[in-house]
């Protein structure tokens, strides 16, 4: 038994995809790539793959870290070289690796960092003080609903680790918390800072981290 674990972006059209979309998707083309999925036991057995943090709908992502289960070890190598014979063109392999029985990467991911690019005319200043009236505050209490429908405040203020504008590239940066302690959305985010339509944002994950000995290192 060995796990596969991958580094790929996800761009384009795929952003769309749900997280079940993407999930049958990466399942599909490891089918048609011949990789030897290792299956789970029972009734309905299925491949074991996991992602580390799923990806909001229209999001875009340059890193999106899998672990896949395999009945023997593969040639990573050549998967990575022969990717586009089975990978849709806007879903891209950049590392991969074999690994012995790893933890679990939705237990492992703390933090993300995203960019979101605004296409829309904005005035830089706006920005500005939106940001900094944020940063200045102890706390920002929202309502966020739970699985059985109720509502909760939440103060996601601490959630924010880093945020940041670019004037020159017209985005904001974000380093937000991630996974199954804390996690906080970025478009969450920016609908509490600004009223810009959702459609006018591009939402991009840049990198995933964990901590290791009391340090925050990259995920993959």
């Amino acid at each position: 038994m060995a796990y596969l674990q991958l580094l790929a972006r996800k761009t384009g059209n795929l952003r769309f995809l749900s997280h079940l979309e993407t999930h049958k998707m990466l399942e599909r083309s490891l089918r048609r790539a011949r990789v030897p999925l290792a299956f789970s036991h029972g009734f309905n057995p299925h491949p074991n793959i996991s992602f580390a943090a799923p990806l909001p709908v229209g999001s875009l992502s340059d890193y999106e870290v899998v672990h896949v289960e395999l009945a023997e070890a593969i040639d990573t190598g050549g998967l990575i070289r022969d990717q586009r014979r089975f990978f849709p063109e806007e879903f891209i392999l950049l590392k991969g690796k074999i690994l012995e029985k790893p933890p679990s990467l939705m237990k492992e991911v703390v933090r993300s960092d995203y960019t979101v690019t605004l296409n829309l005319p904005v005035s830089p200043r706006e920005i500005e003080e939106g940001i900094r009236e944020f940063l200045s505050r102890e706390t920002h209490l929202i309502r966020k609903r739970t699985k059985k429908g109720r509502y909760n405040e939440v103060d996601i203020r601490p959630q924010v680790k880093d945020l940041a504008y670019d004037q020159q590239a017209d985005s904001i940066f974000m380093s937000l918390d991630t996974g199954s302690v804390s996690n906080l959305k970025p478009l969450v985010l920016m609908e509490e800072l600004f009223d810009f339509p959702p459609e006018k944002l591009d939402i991009k994950r840049e990198k995933l981290y964990k901590t290791k000995d009391g340090e925050l290192v990259e995920l993959y």
